[in-house]
Parts: C-alpha cells; sequence; structure tokens
C-alpha cells in the first residue's frame, strides 16, 4: 500500500510539475555532457604533456650520460694514441720495443705507469707487452706494479687476444670481463678495453699497449645526474653489444635482435624517443648515438610509471566532475525555480480570470503571455555573454618547423603561412634566444608549479616591446630554459641591429622587474630567406652558451663569438698551468692556488663554449684524484668524487661560479690539513731550538733572546711554543741541558768543579752552578762525585 501512495504521490507531484523538472533535466544533461567532454579533453591533453614532458627529460639525462662518457673516453684515447704514436715518453718506449732488461729502466717503466693510472679514476689498470722481451710490464689501481713472463701473466686474456692476427682489436675499445688471481685473491672484473699495437713488417704482433678502464666506474659517470623515472641506463655498442649496464650479468650480451634496438639501429635521428613494448610492458625509449665512438646511450622506463601522475590525475577529474554536477543541479535548481515561480503564478492568475472572466477571449491569455516572455528575453539579453577561444597550435607548429629546419616548399608558400596566421613582409629575419639564468633556482622558486608561465611571459614582454617600436615580430615557446623571437627586418644594417640589442636591453630589464629573474640573450646573424631562419636560431642559440665568459644578463651576438665557436683546435690544452695548480694543491698553497686557477680560467677566457666544457671537465678529473689523496678519502664514494664534481659544475652557469667552486673545494682540504701542517710547523720550530741548545749550552751568552734571534722569531712567540710543544719553559731546558753535561764530566773526568761549571756556561758565577746543580742532584758536585766513585769501589769489591 504505501508503495502504491508512493507513486501515486510521485505521478501527481510531475503532472503538477511537469515543466520544471524537463527544465532540470535539460540543464543536468547539458552540465553531463559539457563536464564529460572538458574532463575528456583535459586527460586527453594532461597525459600527452607527460609523455613529452618525461621524454624530454629522458633524452635529456641520456645526452648528459652520453656527453660525460664521451668526453672520458676520447680524453683516454687521444691522450694514449698520442704518447704511443708519437714516442713521445722515453719510459714508455724502453718498455715497448727494448729487449734487454735494465732493472733502473724497468723500475722507471712501473713508476710512470702507476703516473697514468693514478692520473685518471676511470682507468684500473695498464699493460705494456712487449713480444721481444717476451714480458708484460703492468700496473693496476690500488694493487700495484710488477713485471711477469708472458706465460705466467695473469690475464691470459688480453695475452691471447693480441696474439689471435685473425681478429685485429688494436685502435678501438672493446668490452671483455677478466678472472684473474693477484696475492691469492680472487678478482673478476668488467673492462672496456683499448688497445694501441705495432706489428713487424712480418705482420707479427711486437708490441702493445693495453689501457683496462673501470666499467664500474664509467656506469657510475653515465648514471651521475637524476635518471627521473628510468629504471634502465645503458650503452650499446652499434652492432648490439651491451658496453655498460645497471646489471652486470648484462655486460657483454648482444641486444640486435631485441625490437627496440632494431628501431634504435635503423633510426636515422642522433636522439629520440619512441614507446615500444619490453618484455611485455609498454615502455618509453631514450636514446643517443655517438657515431664516432660507434657507441649508442640508451634509457628504457616503464610506459605505467610514467603515466602515474595522468592516471591520478583522472581519478582527480572524475570526483571533480561528480561535485561539479551536484553543485550544478543545485545551482540549476535555483534559477529555475526563480524562472518558473513566476511563471506558475501567472498561469495561476489565468485561471482565475477565466473562472471570473468567462466573456473574455482566450486571445487575451495568449497576448499576456506573450507580453511576459517578451520581458523574459530582454532580461536574459541583458546577460548574454561574448567569449572567444582562439587556439592556434598550427601557428606554432609551422613556426617550430622554421628554427628546427624542417623546411619544405609548402611551407615557403605565402599562402600556407596565412593559413597559419604568419605573415612576413619583409625580406630579412634574425633570431633571438632568450635564456632564463640560474633556472635551476626558477624551477625551485615562486615559479616551481609550472615554468611555462614564466616563458609565456617572457614571450609577451618581448613581443609587446619589438610590436611598439614597429618590428614584426613572432614568439616560440620551443625550449625548456629558453624561449625564441623571429624578427622580420627590412634590411641588415647596423642601425637595425643596434636598435634591436638595445631593445633586447630593455626586454631584460622588464623580465627582471615583473619576473623577478634575469636572461640572457643569445642574438643570430640577419638570414635573407626563410629557409635560413633555423642557421640564424642555431647561431643565436650557439651565441646564449656563451654566458659561461659574458655573465648573466648579456647580450651576446654570433658575430662576436663565431670565430672561436667554429674553431676548437684554435688553443691547446694548458697542462702547464694544470701542472702548476696541482702542485700549489700538494703544497697546501692557497696564494699560488689561486693565482693559478686564475690563470687557467683566463686561458678559457678564450675558448669556445663547447671546449671550455671539456676543459673544465679534464681539471675536475685531475682535481679528483688530487684532493681524494690528500684528504684520504675515496674517489668513488666521497665528497671529491667525479660524481659530485660533474654534479655541481653542471649547475655554475659563469666561468667565475666554476672557478669559486673549485676554489672553494681545494680551500677545504688546504684549511683541513693546515691545521696538521701548523702542528709540524711547531714541532720543526722546537727541533731546530733544541738542536740550537745542545751545541751552545756552553756559552755564557745562551738565553731565550739569542735563541729567538737564531730561529728569527719573537721571544714571547718562542717561549709560548716551546713551553706549549714540550710541557716546561725554554729557560729551564737550557738549565737541564747544563745540567745533564755537567753530571757527566763529574763522572767522566777528573775536571775540577770550576772548570766544569766553565764548561757547562757558567765561567763567571760558580757560586750559583753550585746552587742549580744542589736544587737539580739535591748535593754539591763534589758529593755527588763522591758518592758515584764509592758506589763503583762498592760494586768493584
Amino acid at each position: 500500500m504505501r508503495v502504491e501512495r508512493v507513486g501515486v504521490r510521485l505521478n501527481s507531484l510531475y503532472r503538477r510539475n511537469s515543466l520544471l523538472i524537463k527544465i532540470l533535466s535539460s540543464y543536468l544533461v547539458i552540465v553531463i555532457v559539457l563536464l564529460s567532454v572538458f574532463s575528456f579533453v583535459l586527460f586527453r591533453t594532461y597525459s600527452k604533456k607527460s609523455i613529452e614532458q618525461v621524454s624530454q627529460t629522458s633524452v635529456n639525462f641520456i645526452s648528459q650520460s652520453y656527453y660525460i662518457a664521451d668526453v672520458m673516453l676520447i680524453n683516454v684515447y687521444y691522450y694514449f694514441y698520442h704518447l704511443f704514436v708519437n714516442s713521445v715518453d722515453r719510459d714508455l718506449n724502453y718498455g715497448l720495443y727494448d729487449n734487454k732488461s735494465d732493472i733502473f729502466a724497468d723500475q722507471d717503466v712501473l713508476k710512470k705507469l702507476k703516473q697514468y693510472v693514478m692520473s685518471n679514476p676511470l682507468i684500473r689498470s695498464i699493460y705494456i707487452y712487449n713480444s721481444k722481451a717476451d714480458r708484460v710490464i703492468f700496473s693496476i689501481s690500488e694493487v700495484g706494479e710488477g713485471i711477469q713472463p708472458t706465460t705466467d701473466f695473469f690475464d691470459q686474456d688480453i695475452i691471447n687476444r693480441l696474439r689471435n692476427t685473425e681478429n685485429n682489436i688494436s685502435d678501438e675499445y672493446f668490452t671483455r670481463k677478466v678472472d684473474y688471481v693477484i696475492d691469492n685473491k680472487n678478482i673478476s672484473e668488467n673492462f672496456l678495453t683499448l688497445v694501441f699495437a705495432s706489428a713487424s713488417n712480418g705482420g707479427e704482433l711486437e708490441s702493445s699497449l693495453v689501457i683496462n678502464l673501470n666499467q664500474r666506474i664509467l656506469q657510475q659517470m653515465v648514471t651521475s645526474g637524476r635518471t627521473g623515472d628510468l629504471n634502465q641506463v645503458l650503452i650499446m655498442y652499434k652492432d648490439g653489444n651491451v658496453l655498460s649496464h645497471d646489471d652486470t650479468s648484462m655486460i657483454n650480451k648482444n641486444l640486435a635482435n631485441e625490437s627496440f634496438t632494431k628501431q634504435i639501429l635503423q633510426s636515422n635521428n642522433e636522439k629520440g624517443s619512441f614507446i615500444t613494448k619490453i618484455n611485455d610492458k609498454e615502455s618509453l625509449v631514450s636514446y643517443v648515438k655517438a657515431r664516432h665512438l660507434g657507441l649508442i646511450f640508451i634509457g628504457i622506463g616503464e610506459h605505467s610509471k610514467l603515466l602515474s601522475s595522468a592516471f591520478s590525475m583522472q581519478k582527480t577529474l572524475l570526483i571533480l566532475t561528480i561535485i561539479f554536477i551536484l553543485v550544478g543541479i543545485i545551482i540549476a535548481a535555483f534559477f529555475t525555480s526563480s524562472i518558473y515561480n513566476p511563471f506558475r503564478k501567472l498561469l495561476h492568475d489565468i485561471q482565475l480570470r477565466v473562472r471570473n472572466q468567462k466573456k473574455k477571449s482566450s486571445l487575451d491569455v495568449y497576448d499576456y503571455l506573450n507580453h511576459i516572455f517578451n520581458e523574459l528575453a530582454d532580461d536574459v539579453d541583458k546577460y548574454r555573454l561574448d567569449s572567444s577561444i582562439i587556439l592556434n597550435n598550427k601557428k606554432n607548429s609551422f613556426l617550430e618547423k622554421l628554427v628546427d629546419g624542417d623546411i619544405d616548399e609548402k611551407i615557403c608558400d605565402k599562402d600556407y603561412m596565412m593559413a597559419c596566421g604568419v605573415s612576413f613582409d619583409e625580406p630579412f629575419f634574425l633570431t633571438i634566444v632568450l635564456k632564463m639564468d640560474s633556472f635551476e633556482n626558477v624551477r625551485s622558486g615562486i615559479w616551481s608549479k609550472d615554468v611555462r608561465l614564466v616563458r609565456f611571459a617572457i614571450l609577451n614582454i618581448a613581443s609587446e616591446l619589438f610590436s611598439e617600436n614597429r618590428f614584426k615580430v613572432e614568439g616560440i615557446d620551443n625550449g625548456q630554459d629558453y624561449v625564441s623571437i623571429i624578427l622580420n627586418v627590412s634590411n641588415r644594417n647596423d642601425e637595425i641591429l643596434s636598435e634591436i640589442i638595445d631593445n633586447t636591453k630593455e626586454i631584460q630589464d622588464k623580465v627582471d622587474k615583473y619576473l623577478k629573474i634575469s636572461v640572457t640573450a643569445g642574438i643570430g646573424d640577419i638570414a635573407e630567406r626563410v629557409e635560413a631562419i633555423c642557421t640564424s636560431f642555431q647561431n643565436a642559440l650557439a651565441a646564449s652558451n656563451y654566458r659561461i665568459i659574458f655573465g648573466r644578463k648579456a647580450v651576446i651576438k654570433y658575430s662576436d663569438i663565431a670565430e672561436r665557436n667554429n674553431n676548437n683546435d684554435l688553443h691547446d690544452y694548458p697542462y702547464d698551468i694544470e701542472k702548476r695548480i696541482i702542485e700549489a694543491i700538494k703544497e697546501l698553497h692557497l696564494r699560488k692556488i689561486d693565482a693559478s686557477l686564475n690563470g687557467f680560467f683566463e686561458m678559457l677566457d678564450l675558448y669556445s663554449a663547447d671546449k671550455i666544457q671539456i676543459t673544465v671537465l679534464q681539471l675536475a678529473v685531475l682535481l679528483t684524484r688530487t684532493l681524494s689523496n690528500i684528504a684520504k678519502t675515496s674517489v668513488e664514494n666521497e665528497e671529491y668524487s667525479i660524481k659530485v664534481l660533474v654534479s655541481e659544475i653542471q649547475t655554475c652557469e659563469t666561468l667565475e661560479e666554476i672557478k669559486k667552486y673549485l676554489f672553494s673545494l681545494c680551500s677545504e682540504v688546504v684549511e683541513a690539513k693546515g691545521n696538521d701542517s701548523k702542528e709540524n710547523v711547531k714541532t720543526m720550530i722546537v727541533n731546530k731550538i733544541k738542536d740550537y741548545v745542545g751545541k751552545h749550552y756552553d756559552d755564557i751568552n745562551l738565553s731565550t733572546d739569542t735563541v729567538a734571534e737564531h730561529v728569527r722569531l719573537s721571544r714571547n712567540y718562542v717561549r709560548s711554543i716551546f713551553k706549549e710543544m714540550t710541557g716546561i719553559s725554554l729557560s729551564d731546558y737550557i738549565t737541564h741541558c747544563r745540567m745533564s753535561e755537567a753530571q757527566r764530566l763529574l763522572i767522566e773526568t777528573d775536571y775540577p768543579v770550576r772548570r766544569i761549571a766553565e764548561l757547562v756556561g757558567y765561567p763567571e758565577n760558580s757560586k750559583h752552578f753550585f746552587t742549580i746543580f744542589k736544587k737539580h742532584y739535591s748535593r754539591t758536585p763534589e758529593n755527588y762525585r763522591m758518592s758515584i766513585q764509592n758506589n763503583v769501589s762498592s760494586e768493584s769489591e
């Protein structure tokens, strides 16, 4: 019964308010459709942006890993290639080519090999193989050096490879796993080996220089940055053999048949990323090819983990959608009620009028309703909104193709440009790159939530200012820490360029004022055709990299750096200054370290930006070894490791910052060791004082003043340092030396006491000598001599 009653009531309610229910239903359907579409579009857009961002981050990390390994491997290769081919090292030539053994020459070779091994933490060991002498000279990091006959050499794997004439392994890197025994210890290691070999006229191998690099340290260097969502980082040869891997069991395995490897090998791109299935899991694969080394650097991350934030966003959107629907229903009910109630009241009034005035035509009712509807329509017009959202993805895509050099006939077509929202009326083009300074601080500061807003703001400021000065300008958000500006200008004279530089400086000031950050500007050269915009952009980007020399908030023209940028071999590495830096560190001499570092970095002012990075990294490697040795720490795990130095240097944007960082490291070590050195200096001074007193105790003028004059220090400092280090005063020590000598003379000679007093520095005041002697030995000198003689007589009886 109750159910029937409820049904009847609902049916009655619907019939009485059918219009209201229909209006509410229409609102509800509209809200659900709009929110569903909005949620779907937002989720798809966020997912796409998340994948693009993670993909770009992964490629950047792999590029950083490639850069570090590339610099280190090339440095090792060319350094030892120069030594081997040019025969510049006499000791090395002896070990390689001399068939007679010389024990002194052998020791020189061993010392030299040890120096080479210690000079680079990546080097595990070096062998010199001499077939004429039938021996191998070797040096192994943290193990030692030695000479062994070829047949007894512990690493027979390399001997077999060298003697195998069918397999040429000279002048290239290759991987190998080596198991050997040294000092009764079983050692298993993975090597990246480099061999330089010399053959006789008959083609037989005469001598070889073998350099074994530590694969574990190479892997640490490759993964020195943040891997982000990548769970695998590996280095692979172009034939598919794995050179370096997080999982050591994967080293030397061939992955050429893996689907992701085939896709990388078939690609003509130097670097990139794609999504594929690996072990039945969708994964993001990022790669960079080092063609001159024949290596490929690869990072792999699971697709599901990469999209975890997007899935979380999906759940959040679903909850928000439900909340908005409920809110929409409440709002719709409120506004619909406010509209419907007047209608309901109106209909009620009409019914009363119809009843009371039966004669009145029903047309009056419709006229009255028409009047009400017109009034409602006027009210609706008052709240009508005029909104428009312009999405111009086509234009951005067109501009990105221009700066990337992705040019075809379609892009150069004026009609196509107009369709993309771009019009170039002038014949010349200039590209400017505005790069954010202290980017890490920007990402972690007030703009940490979305750096894209910063780039958008910079583009707005630049576009507005250039437009105010009657330049045709297009802006592109095409970099993580920079944006690009394309200017369309009428000519390429100096006046135009000068005006552009002035406007660029004004942009820098406005960015500094409104965004509280600084930007460095790189200005490319003026191009004559649309096709040349790419070259202008690349030159502007290269110019912005010279912030490392010109400093933050600089305006750098490509014409000012073109010569050095195109000639990396213009200057040699400053080995002589590097040597002075290392010697100053070993001497713990801060002023020399500062002066040597200043000289080193003054030389870098003349280098290209790329060569500066390589040269600084080479210096950092050497400083790692030197500082670790002085501080007695491990080069792999402690604060002076390559991993830490490379990471810190990469956060520096100018040479001055890099120099200050390296000097601070050296200062820490010098100050830490300086405390020990001060104690050593004090000990030396005290020893010098003791030696002087021991030789001049018979001098009546011997005193604290004469001792201070001898060691060239003040009297008070000599007193305090001697007391501090020995626990007794200097005057007491002088007296002690004199009394000890007087005691010896009383026992071993027959000299009168007055003569002994003269011999120990008391020629004019024998009474003083008597007093002091009695104070030390509790008896007079004569009594002391007699007691000694009596003891001797008693023992003889």
